[in-house]
């Protein structure tokens, strides 16, 4: 369990000093490539053209999910297909049927032909593979762990007389330990991401079908430091690298692209409530996170993200979010939680403060309620020169979360403000980030007193974890991975953020 893992010091020292070698290598098979490729085509075609087709959707998606998992069986792909043939002949009766005859013969054709002759086939690829890697690098059965996402028939795998053990990746997880070969039989993005973070044995190995991508990536967070193309670094020593492979992402075709419909739709549901004044508006990025759901995230507002070794909490722009992080909010808005404790921090002057912020914001709303946000943006940019006066910083800087744009003092020239409001409204928005920014880190240092010490496996087996504070009144808490994040921005109201939506 993790929690033993991290009492372990031995184990630890091994995995954060021990030389590691980490090597992506390729599964050919040119079929299983064509018919994930293919697959792709038919999911996107009846996404696009038969949207209102109900039935034909849910047995596209069922149809779909057992001819991908083909990627994931150690049987030979003939057997694979004449155990889930009922499901096959059902999907390819009803696509027959006249009104799909485009669908079938442009889509469902080359499919079939493709099942047909791998049906043939007595063999399955990743054995062929393993059975080469072994030989050519000698590998003993002894301290090798070969690790699957699926229950594997067996628990080992047979080869030239020496067996070598087969176990799912979290049995393995479980069992704590620091061994000399782990060979992953498929890509780092189809495994949970901590086996693309923590190495378990000085040698390990990615093997991966051809037409998906085999390689480490670095993450989002690093934007600023590495160049979006370079492969990732790590924080342990005397790990090595092998570039790796280009391709198909796994959850990417096969797992996410259905939902694409309703977030759109989601999102029109929120972007449509015409009478939502600007001022009540946010910018937010849509993350999807555990079990489908949703969640906006203010883009101008820094979110809690808990370390998943240390558990520490950290505050992270919304920007630099990426796939696998783990959010910490408040089941109502977490927002509110920083202003009220920000109040708390400035004390008898928090009213005051908040009094003179709304000053300059008062006059921008005006401005932009009378002539148009377009043709305010133009007079701030082109008469003042204000050039981040952009229309989407504007809706941003009218928002009751707005402290202090970088160009506070322009505006306040621009609003023909006297010296001494100049002075009474710059002090206030300096102060109230100093409180925000306090507060921010009293609610993280907090949270982290009581965290569940076991919280990675609680997150692995539930997909989330939810507690309530005792510090914070009983307030409750939800912590949640992301799954995907938009790279699309969109203007919400303010009291739909940071709230779990079901999907």
């Amino acid at each position: 369990m993790l929690g033993y893992r991290r009492a372990n010091l031995d184990l630890a020292n091994k995995f954060y000093s021990s030389p590691v070698k980490v090597e992506f290598l390729k599964v050919n098979e040119d079929r299983i490539g064509q018919l994930m490729h293919a697959l792709k085509r038919l999911k996107y075609e009846v996404k696009i053209y038969y949207e209102n087709d109900q039935l034909l959707l849910e047995e596209t998606k069922a149809f779909i999910e057992v001819c991908s998992k083909i990627v994931s069986t150690l049987s030979n792909y003939s057997t694979y297909f004449r155990e889930n043939n009922g499901l096959l002949v059902n999907y390819f009766t009803l696509i027959k049927k006249r009104i799909y005859a485009d669908l079938f013969k442009k889509n469902v054709e080359p499919i079939i032909d493709l099942i047909k002759a791998l049906r043939k086939q007595q063999n399955n690829a990743y054995i062929d593979t393993f059975v080469k890697v072994i030989n050519e690098k000698q590998i003993s059965s002894k301290n090798i762990y070969i690790l699957t996402k699926k229950k594997f028939s067996d628990e080992y795998i047979e080869i030239n007389d020496m067996k070598y053990k087969v176990m799912v990746d979290k049995e393995f997880e479980d069992l704590g330990v620091f061994t000399d070969v782990v060979i992953f039989l498929g890509t780092p993005n189809y495994f949970d991401r901590k086996f693309s973070t923590i190495f378990y044995g000085k040698q390990t190995i990615f093997l991966g079908y051809s037409c998906f991508e085999n390689r480490l990536v670095k993450r989002k967070a690093f934007s600023d430091l590495i160049n979006h193309r370079h492969l990732i670094n790590t924080i342990y020593n005397d790990v090595t690298f092998d570039r790796g492979f280009l391709g198909l992402d796994f959850k990417e075709t096969f797992s996410t692209g259905m939902e694409k419909k309703s977030e759109e739709s989601l999102i029109n549901q929120f972007k449509n409530l015409a009478d939502i004044p600007l001022e009540e508006k946010l910018e937010v990025k849509l993350a999807i996170i555990s079990h489908n759901n949703y969640i906006f995230l203010p883009i101008r507002q820094k979110v809690n993200v808990i370390d998943r070794d240390s558990l520490k909490i950290a505050q992270e722009e919304v920007k630099d979010l990426s796939v696998g992080d783990l959010l910490i909010f408040r089941d109502q808005n977490a927002s509110s939680l920083v202003r009220e404790e920000a109040d708390k921090v400035m004390g008898i002057y928090a009213v005051e403060y908040r009094k003179n912020l709304e000053k300059w914001k008062k006059k921008l709303r005006f401005n932009v309620n009378r002539k148009g946000i377009e043709k305010v943006s133009r007079i701030l940019t082109v008469r003042y020169g204000i050039s981040v006066a952009k229309e989407n910083n504007i809706k941003n800087w009218m928002s009751k979360h707005s402290i202090k744009p970088s160009c506070l003092e322009e505006l306040l020239e621009a609003f023909k403000f006297d010296p001494h409001e100049k002075t009474k409204i710059l002090n206030a928005a300096d102060e109230t980030r100093k409180a925000h920014i306090s507060a921010g880190h009293h609610i993280s240092r907090t949270l982290m007193k009581e965290l569940d010490k076991n919280l990675e496996n609680v997150i692995d087996e539930m997909g989330f974890y939810s507690f309530e504070s005792k510090e914070f009144e009983g307030a409750f808490f939800n912590i949640e991975e992301i799954k995907k994040i938009s790279n699309e921005t969109y203007f919400i109201p303010e009291n739909e953020t940071l709230k779990i939506i079901k999907g």
